[in-house]
């Protein structure tokens, strides 16, 4: 097909076929750039989404992590999948065989907070705490979050704008919307969903498990900057990412996240694309 012949043709099918569908590149720049003119063709009146469920943009084993950004858009992907009836996908073909956590994983560690919900602010920060949030001054980015008197400031993974959540005694009497640059408040909201800040568990479960099958599967070690210390300690280290199959008995692809009805489209030499990922 010519320029965006090809857009165009998944734009009329996403539009026409009211389930899922699957668009896999042969690599990312395919990938963003279908997202980007699919998003221009899209018009108000149209009642599907389109997702782009991004590569990590990291080698195997770097010694640095994904930005949270990417994390942040991952997750939020994840959890919209499930709940998908119309819609479109795009992912790499290398990031579609990638190993994902399992969907019971995003699930269990997704909670919806709402004006007027009973919450103990203490018990709240835990709840971040375990889910991977960090506790720091003032918020700036994803998976953040700030507690100072009777305000909670977080910045939830797979959101736009970071919330300031106001508290009168035990009752969540405000939402807003605030501006991470000047910290201002702006719109209120009713409610907001707060996923997971890692696609792995930091709990005592997850380091647990993680301690376990490290040692099956490498040498153990005294060192303590290895990854296995830093872990054990709480700590995650740069390129903890790929490291991800050892915090779970059992992981998932993205195929498993997709409702049964999904329609899958290719785009580009997909086999010659695995097979030079492979290398």
């Amino acid at each position: 097909m010519v320029g965006s012949s090809a857009t165009l043709a998944i734009y009329n099918a996403v539009k026409d076929n009211h389930v899922p569908i699957l668009l896999v590149t042969h690599d990312t720049p395919s990938a963003i750039r279908f997202e980007h003119e699919l998003l221009s063709l899209k018009q108000e009146k149209d009642d599907f989404s389109v997702c782009l469920f991004p590569d990590w943009e990291t080698l195997p084993y770097d010694s640095f992590s994904p930005h949270q950004d990417i994390i942040s858009q991952r997750l939020s992907t994840l959890y919209q999948l499930s709940r998908m009836e119309s819609g479109i996908v795009i992912v790499p073909v290398s990031t579609l065989v990638q190993r994902l956590a399992p969907q019971s994983y995003i699930e269990q560690n997704s909670l919806v907070v709402n004006r007027g919900d009973k919450r103990d602010l203490h018990q709240m920060r835990q709840v971040l705490e375990a889910s991977g949030y960090r506790a720091v001054e003032q918020v700036m980015e994803h998976g953040e979050f700030s507690a100072r008197g009777a305000i909670l400031d977080i910045f939830p993974m797979g959101s736009e704008s970071p919330f300031r959540l106001d508290f009168f005694d035990d009752e969540i009497d405000e939402i807003r919307i605030f501006d991470p640059d000047n910290q201002r408040s702006k719109d209120k909201v009713e409610g907001i969903n707060l996923l997971p800040a890692h696609e792995f568990p930091m709990d005592q479960d997850g380091v647990n498990l993680f301690r376990s099958q490290y040692r099956e599967q490498f040498k153990s070690t005294i060192d303590k900057e290895s990854i296995y210390h830093q872990v054990s300690n709480g700590i995650l280290p740069a390129g903890i990412e790929y490291y991800l199959p050892l915090f779970f008995e059992q992981t998932n692809t993205l195929c498993d996240y997709l409702a049964d009805n999904t329609l899958v489209m290719l785009s580009g030499d997909i086999q010659k694309a695995l097979a030079q990922y492979w290398v």
